[in-house]
């Protein structure tokens, strides 16, 4: 999937130039296929490259091989072939020039391409307008020059790094006649086809299905509700496991996209859930968002959430108050956790907000309590999820006694993730509801 910004940028009922720029490796090729995929419906395209072989996978397009005396041979030839399409089709055609630099050379075959490059893109630029034709011409060169103030539209392919791991890049830095709703998209590779991210974003739908639960993969795993997530873990979660999960600035509570699923489909399976949530998340809050997925009949009794509550007030039979002195409310949360293990039985799944606990406890009086807390997790089957936020202090002191270290971070409005504990590349975050039930994907950023 190409930016919706590229493809409105095509629709244009006249030609457009496009000069899409980036080292080598960095997709630019690929990323033309894309664009290929989009606005040649019809094989209204013609393929110039003289440095990628015709029988390759991209030669599914109507070609022209690099073997010219000059320009003039050269455009002759590319006139023919546009006319051929014009009187087949009234969709515009579109010319890709792979790369400008190797066509140059293979149009003087002398130590003169450079020379000759400048002439060649004013030629093709003029030729395209006067056949309305759209022109995509790659080049190797980053630098400003006079070729990206005569197109209408420039794109640049980079590589960034999150953490020692490679982050594709495209950045639109010319779209002419297109308004961009944002200028920059991370992108991948994977399966050999060019893919950009949206903006993460949830919408829940207005008709809900409870999902089909996921069983427990092994003895010693429980399924975290995502496929491709129990696959990076191989597996799910482990019985008896410590999970951290660190989120950067910027990333806000999307982050519970990736947990969600493991709450709904472990409550759906009869097992216990108890949560003391992050902050600026209360408890009616997590009810609203996995309650229409686990119907009452699996959310009452199985769910019990915890925070600092007024007990003058009406309290939901699902919430424990909290007190605000940490030894009475951990007492409070122990007694609730072992009276859920007695009804349901093990595994329990505990869903921790550190930046609560640090907020309303101190960070000097939270450490003990966290270090306890999973060294007794890993003597029994049940399973903790730690959510720790940008900047916390107990974070380093915690990290240590995680039995997997998940990091999330925001990355041009998409929601990626990697492992620091097992250490694994990035994943785009995406969440959908077609099915009437939350259903997120983890997709390779290579």
């Amino acid at each position: 999937m190409i930016p919706g910004e590229v493809k409105d940028f095509f629709s244009s009922q006249f030609g457009k130039s496009l000069l899409v720029k980036g080292k080598p490796g960095t997709g630019k090729t690929t990323f033309v296929f894309g664009i290929l995929e989009e606005v040649c419906p019809q094989g209204n395209c013609i393929y110039i490259s003289p440095r990628i072989d015709k029988s390759s996978d991209y030669g599914r397009y109507p070609w022209i091989e690099g073997d010219f005396n000059n320009n003039e041979d050269f455009l002759r030839m590319l006139a023919s072939r546009i006319k051929v399409i014009w009187e087949s089709s009234d969709t515009k055609p579109v010319i890709v020039v792979d790369s400008i630099d190797s066509l140059s050379i293979a149009t003087t075959r002398s130590a003169d391409w450079e020379e000759n490059k400048f002439e060649l893109e004013r030629l093709l630029f003029d030729f395209s307008r006067k056949v309305n034709a759209d022109i995509i011409m790659i080049t190797e060169q980053t630098d400003v020059t006079s070729l990206d103030y005569l197109v209408d539209g420039v794109v640049l392919l980079g590589i960034t790094e999150i953490s020692e791991r490679d982050v594709r890049k495209i950045n639109l830095l010319k779209m002419r006649g297109v308004e961009l709703s944002q200028s920059r998209y991370p992108f991948t590779l994977e399966g050999g086809k060019f893919n950009s991210f949206e903006p993460f974003k949830v919408s829940y739908p207005d008709q809900t299905q409870v999902p089909s639960s996921l069983e427990d993969p092994s003895e010693s795993k429980i399924s975290t509700g995502i496929p491709d997530f129990d696959e990076v873990l191989g597996g799910g979660y482990q019985k008896g496991s410590f999970n951290l999960f660190e989120i950067t600035s910027g990333v806000g509570d999307s982050f519970y996209s990736l947990l969600l699923p493991g709450f709904i489909n472990h409550l759906n399976m009869g097992r216990g859930l108890v949560s003391m949530p992050t902050e600026g998340t209360s408890v009616e809050t997590e009810k609203r968002m996995i309650s229409p997925f686990t119907g009452d009949g699996h959310f009452n009794g199985q769910f019990v959430g915890f925070e600092i509550r007024d007990l003058k007030g009406r309290i939901p039979a699902y919430i424990e108050p909290f007190s605000g002195n940490i030894y009475k409310d951990m007492d409070i949360f122990h007694k609730a956790k072992n009276e859920m293990m007695v009804r349901y039985g093990s595994p329990i799944l505990d869903y921790i907000g550190l930046d609560s606990m640090e907020y309303n406890y101190g960070w000097e009086n939270i450490g003990s309590i966290i270090g306890q807390m999973a060294s007794i997790t890993k003597t029994t089957e049940n399973v903790v999820l730690a959510v720790a936020k940008y900047g916390q202090r107990i974070n380093e002191s915690v990290a240590h006694m995680a039995t997997t270290h998940w990091k999330f971070e925001n990355v041009d409005r998409t929601l990626v993730m990697y492992g620091v504990v097992p250490r694994t590349g990035v994943f785009a975050v995406e969440m959908e509801f077609i099915c009437g039930y939350p259903q997120v994907r983890l997709i390779p950023m290579k």
